[in-house]
């Protein structure tokens, strides 16, 4: 039965989930136009009010981790979703850029903790080697989200402005939350809807794999000195650069263009759908090839490329630069399958939280430094060119700064029982 399958139920509920989520924290980036009219504020002031989500995410990513680590992903998760739900509504009732950088701030306290916890979760429910495709269905949120929301978004803002699209879009979060609280479980162990032969073999199965990780010895926040934790530490602060600030801009690089907001809408769906697809083809070229650190380093360095091409080569010609900013953003998705499994695969179950907690928060930082500094680049050259320059050199050095990480090998298990491929096809 679908409903009795990890692989539709446990991933299609974080999936939701995680569009809502990604929706929330995104749709700002196409109201700016209009906020910058009625609430009188320059791109430098929208830079810094929506940067200041970074500093807010951070908050909870260690204290996040460490529940969902040890008590439940699954009750952490529900939490935020009806907490940021609240928060991103009330952003249609904000009047000042000091109530926009507040509220930004509380969304991103409320926001942290959920990717990390979502990561925890399928790492609870699937093994080594399916890990990566696993992480790549949920992860195919983050570009779908965009996909879906941001025509949606350009038609409501359209209509009836960007208070009323707050509104709407907010609305989700609480239906969602009532559906996860009924039907996600922890950990196949949890689950009274699988069947006791799949249940029991999944557990054992995901019990060896961990008994097989080396310990860390001492308390666990040695996981944050952890030289895996720092250098994707590292690597994801300066990815995040680039795509944060590419996130937030590129509607207002395309108004530039003095296209309309319904096309803005549109258009800018397109990088996310390139992105979608090579998200799809590296996660299982990754599995297939069962290696995980070049998968993530080659697209991250690629995507710097290509967005420093599309403002170099033909900046005044719409479609080249949508074709090199549609292969930007399509390389930086490329590299999540394998930059969030990476970290299953090194670091034991037990501290897992926190490494992910410190690789998500302390990365996100990034997000504020990207749409800040491009903000105020904008505001003294009245373009983007040289921020999406600065944008893309900050992807190739996170790329750079990720080649000191140890290759990690992982072996083939043997495949399922035939029970186990019966039961799990019902």
């Amino acid at each position: 039965m679908i409903r009795r399958n990890p692989w539709i139920r446990i991933l299609l509920m974080a999936f939701i989930m995680y569009t809502i989520s990604y929706i929330d924290r995104t749709n700002i980036s196409l109201a700016i136009p209009g906020m910058e009219k009625s609430l009188g504020l320059t791109a430098a002031a929208i830079g810094f009010a929506t940067g200041i989500f970074s500093f807010g995410y951070l908050i909870l990513q260690i204290p996040a981790g460490r529940l969902a680590s040890t008590k439940s992903a699954k009750n952490v998760i529900l939490g935020l979703l009806l907490a940021w739900g609240l928060v991103s509504l009330s952003t249609a009732f904000v009047h000042s850029g000091l109530e926009l950088t507040i509220n930004r701030f509380v969304l991103g306290l409320v926001e942290g903790g959920v990717l990390t916890s979502a990561i925890i979760l399928i790492s609870h429910w699937f093994p080594r080697e399916q890990r990566a495709r696993a992480n790549m269905v949920f992860l195919l949120s983050l570009p779908m989200a965009s996909v879906i929301a941001n025509p949606i978004s350009g038609i409501i803002l359209h209509s009836y402005g960007w208070q009323a699209m707050f509104i709407i879009e907010a609305i989700p979060a609480f239906i969602w939350a009532i559906l996860w609280y009924f039907l996600i479980a922890d950990s196949p162990a949890k689950a009274s809807w699988l069947p006791a032969a799949q249940r029991d073999a999944l557990t054992a199965r995901l019990e060896a794999e961990n008994a097989e990780m080396p310990p860390i010895t001492g308390h666990w926040t040695k996981a944050i000195f952890h030289p895996a934790t720092i250098w994707l530490t590292l690597m994801n602060f300066f990815a995040l650069i680039g795509n944060y600030g590419f996130t937030i801009w590129l509607p207002s690089f395309l108004s530039d263009m003095h296209l309309p907001i319904q096309s803005v809408g549109l258009l800018s769906a397109v990088p996310y759908l390139v992105g979608a697809i090579l998200l799809l083809v590296f996660a299982l070229s990754s599995d297939h090839f069962h290696e995980r650190k070049w998968h993530m380093i080659l697209p991250t360095a690629a995507s710097g490329v290509f967005m420093i091409l599309a403002v170099v080569v033909a900046p005044k010609n719409l479609f080249i630069t949508m074709v090199f900013l549609s292969l930007a953003n399509g390389a930086f998705y490329a590299r999540f399958g394998a930059f969030w499994t990476l970290p299953s695969e090194i670091l034991p179950a037990e501290v897992l939280g926190v490494s992910i907690a410190v690789v998500n928060g302390v990365g996100n930082l990034g997000g504020f430094v990207g749409p800040y500094v491009s903000g105020l680049v904008r505001t003294s050259t009245h373009n983007f060119n040289v921020s999406f320059i600065f944008l893309g050199a900050m992807l190739i050095i996170g790329a750079l700064l990720a080649i000191p990480i140890p290759l990690v090998q992982f072996a083939r298990r043997p495949a399922p029982s035939k029970i186990a491929m019966e039961v799990a096809a019902e």
